[in-house]
């Protein structure tokens, strides 16, 4: 396939804000490509050369990106920069070279599909002495044969400035129609997406062998499945009336881990699927010596603890054992402990269509007694005192709550579903729990915040219908001054000149920036809103009510996993005093 038609079928997206004609310009794209070729076009239309899991990230800085325009279009750097300056986006400076070009470049050839995804993977994976130049050559190599809107893609794609506003679920969709005709097969592509988390490797799945390949797609070892999620709760009375009798489990604050296991080779992945293996020695150690298969795929919660008192610390301190360097000493200092809570495959068998009941009596089978390990705590109950001893036991130990789970449930992988029901502590003046909402943009600081430029963020919450982020909230109080300084800089590094395609919203910041960043908030109440679009009904949306920053950007998150209109609803309806008042967040 001809990289103009991909570089087209971009310049469609970027102009179009509506969803359903999204989805129609991809599977037009789609239903174009081969099964030798699809999974390269599926990869670069999220900007990637691999999946996320892999950890090879595609990504070049401005200096070298505008040293690789230098070259291609034979005009010096400086006029490089000062064009930056004037239209600001490398994209459109290479477009406009290029389309200034005076003459084709000698034996220049038309670019396809191949050259570019195979050019891109080398600069993603070049290292050590000598990568800087080969990374300038390789996109230099590009340019010189580059058309006009293929120069702009091009450039975008190594610095991470697609931002077409086109989602996974989208690019499933799209999929399922320019395979099958149908909108209808998308949820057997989420099914298999679910259990690899690999969009590139579906889609060459589908299109080699056919759709019964993915009606049949199995979990493999090494390969990670995207996390079940659980729903909120406001109460033991609630859970017990939706599960009846059900497991409690403990809830830990800790870093979610993902580990599988294959002979004397093991991967850990986070909730976000990044590859953490080589951040925790202890956990590949305690894998090895405590967890008795062969192969397999198991979940737990790992938490740092004095080893001299036996005490866990609280999530922030364990956040500091997520890092690649020190990691001797970080070990030292703040050990990890897992507590083992689900099983999905082991030794040959899929256990994710097993109920949660089989998969618990198998996990605590393999889990042999030892330092690092241990199976989460937990409880079967019937009654809501039951429910609630339990609950209350966890809380007073320091403990977030609890997990109640579905004993007949199947292992549910990249789904909130109520097979998973959280409880968790409730603190006074606030509501039963924060939400986890997505950074879209930011107001510059008046008065006393003028100087850090950054006086307060719009934030929204995710909505899966229709694969967009909704707003909720402005927040303006909670940071430190230090975070208002290191929150711009973040922030102007993914701003974006207008409003992303997948963000729906009334308000206007000043600044729009790129959906990417998770933060936790805390808010009095949910109120209904005319100015906010969670849950717009046509009149009125939700909103959040004195909401607060109470944590730091989430890297354990990524947009999709943000709180979902679903929830803001159920929190919205649980709230024991409803405000009837428009809260304008």
């Amino acid at each position: 396939m001809r990289f103009r038609l991909l570089a087209e079928t971009f310049a469609r997206l970027e102009n179009t804000s509506a969803r359903l004609e999204m989805v129609d310009i991809l599977a037009a794209l789609l239903s174009k490509a081969s099964p030798d070729n699809i999974d390269k076009i599926v990869y670069l239309l999220q900007g990637r050369v691999a999946a996320p899991y892999t950890g090879i990230e595609l990504g070049i800085g401005e200096k070298l990106a505008i040293q690789s325009i230098s070259n291609a279009f034979g005009v010096d750097v400086g006029q490089v920069e000062r064009l930056y300056k004037e239209l600001g986006d490398l994209g459109f400076v290479a477009e406009k070279l290029a389309a200034n070009k005076k003459q084709a470049t000698l034996f220049s050839r038309p670019l396809d599909v191949d050259r570019v995804y195979g050019n891109f993977y080398r600069i993603a994976t070049a290292s050590g002495k000598g990568s800087q130049e080969l990374k300038v050559r390789l996109l230099t190599d590009l340019l010189n044969d580059a058309e006009p809107i293929e120069a702009r893609y091009i450039v975008r794609i190594p610095l991470g400035r697609l931002r077409l506003g086109v989602g996974d679920a989208t690019i499933l969709e799209a999929l399922a129609i320019a395979v099958t005709g149908t909108r209808e097969f998308k949820e057997k592509l989420e099914r298999a997406y679910n259990l690899c988390s690999d969009l590139g490797y579906v889609a060459k799945v589908l299109y080699k062998e056919g759709p019964p390949a993915i009606e049949n797609f199995k979990v493999v070892v090494g390969i990670p499945l995207r996390p079940a999620l659980a729903q909120r709760a406001s109460s033991a009375e609630e859970i017990i009336s939706r599960l009846g009798t059900c497991a409690a489990e403990a809830k830990y604050d800790g870093f979610r881990c993902q580990i599988h296991k294959k002979g004397d080779k093991v991967w850990i992945f986070s909730r976000r699927l990044e590859n953490m293996t080589e951040m925790f020695p202890e956990l590949i150690k305690g894998t090895l010596e405590q967890f008795d298969a062969e192969e397999a795929i198991f979940e737990g919660e790992a938490i740092a603890y004095n080893e001299e008192t036996g005490e866990f610390y609280p999530f922030q301190m364990t956040m500091q054992r997520k890092r690649k360097y020190g990691i001797n000493e970080a070990v030292e200092e703040y050990p990890l402990k897992l507590f083992a809570f689900d099983l999905m495959y082991v030794d040959g068998a899929d256990y994710t269509q097993k109920p949660y009941k089989t998969r618990r009596a198998e996990l605590e089978r393999r889990v042999k007694k030892g330092d690092v390990f241990a199976v989460s705590e937990l409880r079967i109950v019937s009654t809501v005192k039951e429910l609630e001893a339990f609950f209350e036991s966890c809380v007073e130990r320091g403990l977030e709550g609890i997990i109640a789970k579905d004993l007949k449930a199947p292992y549910i992988a990249g789904a909130r579903k109520w097979a998973w029901i959280k409880l968790k502590r409730s603190y006074k003046g606030e509501l039963s729990d924060t939400l986890d909402v997505v950074i879209v943009g930011y107001y510059k600081g008046r008065g006393k915040r003028s100087r850090f430029g950054l006086g307060g963020i719009l934030v929204a919450v995710y909505d899966p219908k229709d694969d967009c982020f909704r707003t909720v909230a402005k927040v303006g109080t909670g940071f430190t001054e230090e975070q208002l300084v290191e929150m711009k800089k973040l922030l102007d590094e993914i701003r974006v000149p207008r409003r992303p395609a997948r963000v729906v919203s009334l308000l206007e910041p000043d600044v729009w920036v790129e959906p990417k960043y998770v933060i936790t908030v805390a808010a009095d109440e949910i109120t209904r809103s005319p100015n906010h679009t969670a849950g717009w009904d046509g009149e009125r949306g939700y909103a959040l009510r004195f909401p607060r920053i109470v944590g730091w950007i989430r890297s354990d998150k990524g947009p999709e996993d943000a709180t979902t209109v679903d929830e803001v609803i159920q929190m919205y309806e649980q709230q024991k005093t409803v405000s009837t008042g428009d809260g304008d967040g």
